[in-house]
């Protein structure tokens, strides 16, 4: 097993012993009442990078976040020595506190979690770093830690160290111990084309895009009050950075390009949607673009067209309804393709590719093709390794598994023993991981949520034939001798 899956269990177990016992982790638990604590991920590149990572949040949206720091037996003990510095570096980053999480034991040392915490109390007693010591995970359960995590220091989080506003950890919006995805948006060619932008450009010779609006659409962005240029309103961004200038790049070429830019064409007095494809390949193998604002009836160009013919809106209403859905598209579709290569380890904080970054654009430009052969290896392999959807898939399997065992014909529809009843399925998955193994944020279960459990995750995993469909007595059909192959290549 990967150092990286044996992190994301140990976090996943060490955030149920803290949530079932928070006295571990604060110095005054009892005065925080209700609060929510779950594992999850850090999705940049800043270093230090932890191999966990547990966050918390009190009812007064007080946060908390705690780097973990885990090390396995053929690290070696020199991993004891690193371990300590790693801990207090996590502090430094702005992280609430940090643990350390060591092998019971070494061949030649048998008590490296009492040492450590000996270490660290002359270091500072008061210090926010916990130290747990760990026996063979069982590989076989969901929850492969689950009583084979120690406490030698208990973690001691003072109330009043939060995490600060303009701390990057307090702008992050992590939900899970995966990767942020979505489907139809984090996808290979999406990812090259950006990827490929960030790789043509220095940072002393990339300027703003070069692109004419309609007259119509200025107007409309003057009306709604827009007090920036317009390649910033539309792309909804503000800054002036290289990674601002990328993004402003990538959407006026590729997505709101120059021939997208208009609603709608006259045919006599009859108005007709302009239907303008992006320059992004479906992710289908078809060869064909995405549309982003029409080809659907519900598409923001077909819906104002629509009431443009009603006569239920006039022209500089619809133009303004129009700059609006631009706007907000272009923050939607942002956080997603920046989470999307931050998390799977493509890009750098700064906006250029990563050393994986031009792993992947090298091997789109040599192939042709961002879909298959060598490139499609590169992201598999980065979605289950840097975006950890290795650990997702261990928990569905042996969570199905485990319920599966004790009735075969769990989630079965009441209407046919024949069919598996998928929505009961993935919410039996969704709440074990919530509230058992603490690798979903409890908080955004509350009050329901539209979207099915895990809909980007099985539909982005599909596309790799990672997983199949749905199978009473089985659940989800995971293909692991392809997930193997695709984590053992070497990138």
């Amino acid at each position: 097993m990967s150092h990286d899956l044996y992190a994301s269990w140990a976090t996943s177990e060490l955030a149920k012993i803290l949530s079932d016992d928070p006295s571990g982790c604060f110095v005054n638990s009892d005065e925080i009442g209700e609060y929510s604590m779950f594992a999850s991920r850090e999705s940049g590149r800043i270093w230090p990078i932890p191999d966990g990572r547990i966050s918390i949040e009190l009812q007064n949206n007080t946060k908390y976040e705690i780097a973990l720091e885990m090390k396995r037996t053929n690290e070696g003990l020199h991993g004891i020595l690193t371990a300590i510095g790693q801990s207090q570096a996590y502090l430094d980053k702005g992280y609430s506190a940090s643990a350390i999480v060591i092998p019971e034991k070494y061949d030649t040392f048998e008590t490296p979690g009492d040492y450590i915490a000996r270490v660290m109390n002359l270091v500072n007693p008061n210090l926010s770093v916990g130290v747990y010591s760990y026996q063979p995970p069982d590989s076989t359960a969901p929850n492969p830690f689950r009583s084979k995590i120690f406490c030698h220091r208990p973690i001691g989080i003072n109330l009043s160290n939060n995490v600060q506003a303009g701390n990057f950890l307090a702008k992050e919006k992590a939900n899970t111990q995966w990767a942020h995805l979505r489907e139809g948006s984090s996808e290979p060619h999406a990812f090259f084309m950006y990827l490929q932008l960030a790789k043509k450009y220095s940072f002393s010779d990339i300027s703003e895009p070069n692109i004419t609006f309609p007259q119509e659409l200025i107007d409309a962005c003057n009306s709604l009050g827009n007090n920036r240029t317009m390649l910033k309103y539309l792309s909804n961004s503000v800054g002036d950075t290289f990674h601002d200038l990328a993004w402003r790049n990538f959407w006026f070429e590729y997505v709101f390009h120059q021939e997208n830019t208009n609603i709608f064409n006259m045919n006599g007095s009859i108005y007709t949607v302009d239907d303008v494809e992006t320059k992004l390949l479906k992710n289908d193998g078809s060869n064909e673009y995405k549309k982003y604002w029409s080809g659907r009836a519900n598409s923001k160009k077909n819906t104002l067209v629509t009431k443009l013919n009603e006569g239920t809106i006039s022209e500089n209403q619809a133009w303004e309804k129009f700059a609006e859905n631009v706007r907000n598209r272009a923050h939607s579709y942002r956080e997603d393709i920046d989470s999307g290569l931050e998390h799977l380890g493509l890009i750098e904080p700064d906006g250029k590719p990563s050393q994986l970054g031009y792993k992947f654009v090298d091997a789109c430009e040599r192939s042709g093709d961002s879909h298959t052969g060598i490139p499609k290896l590169i992201l598999g392999n980065a979605l289950l390794n840097n975006g950890n959807l290795a650990a997702f898939l261990h928990y569905v399997h042996r969570i199905s598994e485990e319920e599966l065992r004790r009735n075969p014909l769990s989630f079965t529809k009441s209407d046919n023993n024949q069919r598996i009843d998928i929505d009961e399925y993935l919410s039996h998955i969704r709440n074990t991981m919530a509230n058992d193994l603490k690798v979903l944020n409890t908080a955004s279960l509350r009050g329901g949520a539209a979207r099915k459990p895990f809909q980007a995750e099985i539909a982005i995993l599909r596309k790799f034939d990672f997983v199949g469909k749905f199978r009473l007595g089985v659940g989800l059909e995971i293909n692991w001798p392809l997930i193997n192959e695709y984590m053992s290549f070497e990138v």
